[in-house]
């Protein structure tokens, strides 16, 4: 997966690499080169630099660094550096010398990266924990203390890069942004907020940027060691290209950065800085307003007596969760729902029962029920092979979590885990979520406003700006990003307003909703 020339060139003008520089005097580090396509625009401004500030482009072995791990892709890099010297008039004894110099095979987390340079510049490579050694990345982690948890090794690029700034330098790299709103890019977004300025963020999930399709979700981030004031945002479209990048830059670099709508991008700056303990959210500009003022001025969720909790997990859905409920005694067959089950505003049940090991919120004594023993007695070791039967193995027939004394019998909204927006459906029959669904109580609120609200655009800007995209386009609609939403208390709305929403909630009308909550919470609609 390799970057777009014109890509790669908007990065290097984003960074000041200009050939008007005396780029010879500092050095630029590519941390993944590849083939080259960094390289093959790197090289030219090089040159052109290094004759307009008389500097003898022999002289300049140190100018460049580019990683490559991968032996035959880093002498195919050397090649095309030969390549591009030579086409400029370079020598090839002088080329070869230089491609030599410049192209280090080895692994860039790992070796010696040398002194600290002006520029970072790249697309790092995007690795997932599975694809890594687990020697490899246990070394990995040693050394790179931002990949925590799960990380992709993309995380430690972008730590090993950062360590390599001067004071004033640089690093502007092309990557998935899942990082900004996960659990282990935490690490990753503390180091940056700690000690470095977030200059600019460009959201390009629309934007061909790659030699082949990919489903990553980029962006590009532009980081400097120093001291941060605002940062830069902007959303590009699918009409974005060289030219858009062009007048992207323009702005960027004018002294009046006043909000931009182009034709393919719309851009902002935004003061201050992002909160380091929590995901960042993106996206347009004008959602980005939106939400800053509104988590300035209202409650969270749980602030006004809103709960959101996760389903029941089990360690063994296709143990607990059944079609065919044999002999087990009625009282522990619980009506289960999941995402499925949540279709066009309602509870369309599909017959499943979860099987409850609880009495309550305590464990039965299997050999007061034949039924429910002899049932878990036949899925005894797949039951025990679960890391909460190893940890309590006189309780081998527990879930792994306990339901709540009520038995989910309050009155609830549930919420799917994944979908491409928020789509509360009221139970007030008594099922039982399971782990990949959501459920939402009050003391509060009515739920059917509740619901009203939660289906608003200005309630989805939220989940839309924190939330991970999966590869299918939809959001991960999870309780750590519905808990963003901001809300007032139930008593502050007009009785006409919590109507309003009750009737949105029933019919399914957003616009109604929107229009309600714009109204309530003081704002117009970003759309």
């Amino acid at each position: 997966m390799y970057t777009k020339d014109w890509v790669v060139d908007l990065m290097l003008d984003l960074v000041g690499y200009d050939e008007k520089a005396d780029l010879g005097a500092d050095t630029i580090v590519e941390p993944g080169c590849g083939d080259g396509a960094f390289l093959r625009r790197i090289v030219p401004r090089l040159v052109r630099s290094a004759e307009t500030y008389g500097r003898p482009i022999r002289d300049l072995s140190a100018a460049i660094r580019a990683f490559e791990l991968d032996t035959r892709v880093a002498s195919i890099a050397r090649e095309s550096v030969v390549e591009t010297l030579v086409a400029h008039g370079v020598s090839d004894k002088d080329s070869a010398r230089l491609a030599d110099s410049w192209v280090v095979e080895g692994d860039f987390l790992l070796g010696d990266v040398g002194d600290q340079v002006q520029w970072v510049v790249g697309n790092p490579p995007y690795v997932r924990v599975e694809e890594t050694s687990a020697d490899e990345y246990t070394k990995y982690r040693a050394k790179w203390k931002t990949m925590t948890g799960r990380a992709d090794v993309y995380i430690g690029f972008y730590e090993a890069g950062l360590s390599l700034l001067k004071s004033g330098g640089q690093l502007c790299f092309i990557c998935a942004d899942r990082w900004m709103h996960n659990q282990y890019g935490a690490g990753l977004r503390k180091h940056i907020i700690d000690g470095f300025a977030l200059r600019a963020l460009i959201e390009v999930h629309d934007v061909d940027v790659f030699d082949v399709p990919v489903a990553a979700y980029p962006a590009v981030t532009l980081i400097q060691r120093a001291e941060h004031s605002s940062t830069s945002l902007a959303t590009a479209n699918s009409q974005f290209d060289d030219a858009g990048g062009q007048r992207l830059l323009r702005w960027l670099k004018s002294h009046d950065r006043s909000d931009c709508a182009d034709e393919s991008f719309s851009a902002s700056l935004l003061s201050g800085q992002f909160k380091s303990d929590t995901s960042w959210p993106s996206g347009p500009p004008e959602r980005l307003r939106l939400i800053a003022d509104l988590e300035h001025r209202l409650p969270s969720l749980s602030e006004v007596g809103i709960s959101v909790r996760v389903g029941l997990a089990t360690g063994a859905d296709r143990v607990y969760v059944v079609d065919d409920t044999g002999e087990i005694e009625p009282q522990f067959l619980k009506m289960a729902v999941g995402p499925a089950d949540l279709k066009d505003g309602g509870i369309l049940w599909s017959g499943r029962y979860l099987v409850s090991p609880w009495d309550g919120d305590s464990l039965v004594t299997l050999g007061q029920f034949p039924g429910l023993r002899d049932y878990f007695e036949k899925h005894r070791e797949a039951l025990k092979a679960r890391y909460v039967a190893k940890k309590s193995p006189d309780a081998w027939w527990r879930t792994i979590d306990r339901p709540p004394a009520d038995g989910y019998m309050q009155p609830k909204l549930l919420v799917a885990d994944i979908n491409d927006r928020i789509e509360p459906v009221l139970d007030e029959s008594g099922h039982w979520p399971l782990h990949s669904a959501y459920y939402i109580t009050s003391t509060d609120w009515d739920l059917e406003s509740l619901g009203g609200y939660l289906i608003s655009d200005i309630a989805g800007a939220f989940v839309e700006a924190y939330s991970v995209k999966m590869a299918n386009g939809h959001l991960r609609v999870s309780g750590q990003y519905l808990k963003k939403i901001r809300i007032p208390s139930f008593s502050d709305l007009l009785p006409e307003q919590a109507e309003g929403l009750k009737s949105a909630f029933r019919n399914r009308d957003r616009a109604l909703a929107s229009t309600v909550v714009q109204g309530i919470v003081g704002r117009e609609s970003m759309n």
